[in-house]
């Protein structure tokens, strides 16, 4: 009898970690863009696992194990440890102070403001800040197109892209209680045509990936927060200035002249012209988080188009 009740119990817990291989394979097999930066599995995205080895398969003579009541005690206790991880609230630091970014923000702001009197630090950082929570957001919705204005085409299409294979999979990736924590300038890369800016951002947020149809999760879960390093490039046409409205970076209409929302539909909302930012005004080129592999710049101004006067 006991016997049989460890083998039911055995069998339960090998179904249940089938379909949950299968699902963090196909986690792995998902593109990294702009909502999935996290490793639900708690350590580095390799496709390879420990738990793929078990103990069990040694042919020790270690006498615990071995007895059922043991073995079935045991399994409880694993089970309980298991229940408690998957029902409270855990947080996931991403990184750590070895890797943290430069802050350039008084290099930059000062070089800045002598060909760009209109730039306010302040003001760039609390446009950054928008942008990134309507990227999060309108990724989780699965709307796209609301970023036509935010990003530059190359990203734009790559991203949208991304998000149709979540589509196709019939995966939701919840990204929810975001909180920027930080931001500040860490980087501003001088091209012979373009001025790239890049931003360090700390946000926290929930994000696991959900079941379109039944709408249970099936990557991650709802209590896992992460706190993350994300650095966001921004890039204009040399020569263009800043446009404050209200003290946020403002999108000024190159066919009427009109003043456009960051984070509109992708259209001017007065003469319905899609806009390209880059050449008008800072567009984000690229998106990336700070992990292990981050290598550390304290430049803070970088010149590449053989100037190299600051």
């Amino acid at each position: 009898m006991k016997k049989k009740i460890l083998a039911v119990v055995l069998s339960a817990i090998l179904a249940l970690s089938f379909p949950t291989a299968m699902v963090a394979e196909a986690y792995y097999n998902l593109p990294l863009d702009v909502g999935n930066h996290h490793s639900h599995s708690g350590g580095s995205r390799s496709r390879s696992s420990g738990s793929r080895s078990s103990g069990s398969r040694s042919s020790g003579s270690g006498s615990g194990v071995n007895d059922p009541i043991t073995a079935g005690i045991f399994i409880v206790i694993i089970a309980g440890v298991f229940i408690y991880g998957i029902c409270k609230k855990t947080y996931h630091k991403t990184f750590s102070k070895n890797n943290m970014p430069y802050n350039a923000n008084q290099q930059i702001t000062e070089f800045m403001r002598v060909n760009d009197p209109n730039f306010i630090t302040e003001g760039f950082l609390g446009w950054s800040k928008e942008i990134f929570v309507t990227l999060q957001t309108a990724w989780a919705q699965r709307d796209w197109e609301k970023i036509r204005t935010l990003e530059k085409e190359e990203l734009f299409e790559q991203h949208n892209t991304q998000l149709q294979e979540y589509i196709r999979l019939g995966r939701i990736n919840v990204i929810d209680e975001i909180k920027v924590l930080d931001a500040y300038l860490h980087k501003l890369v001088i091209d012979e045509n373009f001025e790239h800016l890049i931003v360090s951002l700390r946000a926290t947020m929930l994000d696991y990936i959900i079941d379109e149809k039944t709408k249970k999760a099936i990557i991650g879960n709802k209590k896992s927060y992460f706190d993350t390093i994300y650095m966001l490039t921004f890039t204009r046409r040399k020569g263009v200035k800043t446009n404050i409205v209200n003290g946020f970076v403002a999108n000024i209409c190159p066919h009427c002249g009109a003043t456009v929302n960051s984070a509109s539909s992708g259209k001017c909302e007065y003469c319905g012209s899609i806009i390209h930012t880059d050449e008008f005004n800072w567009v984000l080129s690229n998106l990336e988080s700070v992990d292990v592999n981050f290598v550390n710049d304290n430049r803070g101004i970088v010149f590449l188009d053989g100037t190299n006067q600051y």
